[in-house]
């Protein structure tokens, strides 16, 4: 028995071999596509997405270096969707060649008519197919019993006058609840749209996403916890309106993409906003200075902001509210000619992008 155990294991341990094998030669044949698309105009037209399938690349070579072919495949998969988009932008920004000629200018005769026959032309009669007086700018003179400035073969409320409130003044009859939420007009805050009485008829709102109703939360722009909609306290960052703003960098191995022991904390505080406001999606932001060439730091910068959303991913965010994206140099704060603007443009940043 022990020995049938152990041939078992030895193919188990085979079969992963071959797979990972083939993975490996997967890896390695994407990454000769990538330079093609790159000399194919793939880094001048979309430097970003080639950054992006050669950061997946190389999560997929960690990955396999762990053991984990599904990881790899996954990151593979990734791959291969920013390297299409990538070719496909390459082959759309290539300079096109087109010839223009000139057409001929058509000559157009307007010929006044009169439809109606009221001695009004068409073209200044509001009425071209109902006769009536050039003084009712062609239109038939008719009673207005009501006196709301709608005739009465046009009003369905010939008696009772229009209360041109803005809400549908065009049949003649007066609206006094325009929503129909109960709360008569004279009386509703929000008179078009329908919402409670303890509301003053206004909907129930909550712009957060923070599953806190406006007229009861105290910060009602951005995402907080009960009981009154504020964000939570934290020491190291602060919950905004489109933003996670952190007051200490991530920190990361020097030229890679490692994140640094000191900054757990820090994410671990990013971690639980996020848990705060469950339907908040965010955007890790990775930037770096312009020291170097910009296709190499577009492509730390986009491994960094991966490496940090994996983070997040571990501390229980799910992955469909995180996006990764490194800018590289590309959005400067402050100028690079100096140590101390370099520096600041070397960060991490969380942008609140949507709500779900």
């Amino acid at each position: 028995m022990r020995a049938i155990r152990g041939r078992l294991l030895l193919a188990g341990l085979l079969a992963a071999g071959c797979a990972g094998q083939s993975l490996r030669a997967d890896v390695s044949a994407t990454r000769t596509e990538v330079e093609k698309v790159r000399r194919n105009g793939g880094e001048r037209c979309n430097p970003r997405e080639i950054a992006r399938a050669e950061a997946a690349l190389d999560f997929a070579d960690r990955e396999l270096d762990e053991g984990n072919s599904g990881a790899a495949e996954d990151q593979l998969d990734a791959a291969h969707e920013n390297l299409h988009r990538a070719a496909v932008t390459a082959e759309q920004c290539a300079p096109k060649i087109v010839t223009v000629r000139e057409k001929p200018v058509p000559v157009v005769l307007i010929e006044k008519t009169d439809r109606d026959g009221d001695g009004v032309p068409d073209l200044d009669d509001a009425c071209p197919d109902v006769p009536g007086p050039k003084e009712n700018q062609g239109c038939p003179l008719v009673k207005d019993t009501d006196g709301d400035g709608i005739p009465d073969d046009q009003d369905k409320c010939p008696l009772d006058p229009e209360d041109k409130d803005g809400f549908q003044d065009e049949d003649g009859c007066p609206d006094p609840d325009n929503d129909h939420d109960g709360v008569v007009d004279a009386m509703d805050a929000c008179p078009n749209n329908p919402g409670p009485v303890e509301n003053q008829g206004c909907p129930v709102l909550d712009r957060d996403h923070d599953g806190i109703v406006d007229w009861l939360d105290k910060c009602p722009d951005v995402p907080g916890v009960a009981p009154d909609g504020c964000p939570r306290k934290f020491k190291l960052i602060e919950v905004k309106q489109d933003r996670i703003e952190i007051r200490q960098q991530v920190h990361f191995a020097t030229g890679r993409f490692k994140v640094l022991k000191d900054s757990f904390t820090l994410l671990d505080q990013v971690a639980q906003a996020l848990k705060d406001a469950p339907r908040v999606r965010v955007r890790v932001e990775g930037h770096t200075d312009d020291v170097g060439r910009e296709a190499a730091n577009l492509r730390l910068s986009q491994r960094r902001a991966q490496a940090v959303r994996a983070y997040l991913v571990r501390k229980g965010i799910a992955p469909d509210r995180l996006e990764a994206v490194g800018y590289g140099p590309t959005r400067p704060l402050a100028s690079n000619k100096t140590a101390k603007g370099r520096a600041q443009n070397r960060r991490t940043e969380f942008r609140i992008v949507t709500s779900m």
